[in-house]
């Protein structure tokens, strides 16, 4: 199953939704997105980077959504709930590490996919879950 709907309204991201996805972006897959290296590693990461720039809340949730492209990339970053100290220096933290991730596959072929991603800050940890 896929979407088909062009984000945003610039012909640079239509021009690079149409190379990285040919058009598709898949809402259910058989192989969801993932990381390269460890979430506990993924987790320290981020961790360890919002708190060098003090964007550290405590024991807050929040959750964001963005697309994941065949070439791992992230693009369309949206924040869909939660309350953020520094909500663009989190998304910026987001596309920073948006190397780490593997993209979703479907039938075999590396697909585009939307992913919701749920940080919630426990005890001055930071833990991840893929929705």
């Amino acid at each position: 199953m896929f979407a088909q709907n062009l984000p945003g309204n610039d012909p640079p991201l239509k021009q690079k939704f149409q190379d990285d996805c040919g058009g598709k972006i898949f809402t259910k897959v058989e192989t969801l997105p993932s990381f390269k290296i460890s979430k506990k590693a993924f987790e320290d990461s981020l961790t360890s980077f919002l708190k060098g720039q003090n964007a550290f809340s405590f024991n807050r949730k929040f959750k964001f959504r963005f697309i994941v492209t065949s070439k791992s990339e992230i693009f369309n970053l949206e924040k869909e709930e939660g309350n953020i100290n520094n909500e663009n220096f989190t998304k910026e933290a987001i596309m920073k590490f948006s190397y780490f991730w593997l993209p979703a596959k479907q039938n075999g072929n590396i697909v585009c996919y939307y992913v919701r991603l749920e940080l919630e800050i426990k005890s001055k940890k930071l833990h991840v879950v893929i929705i």
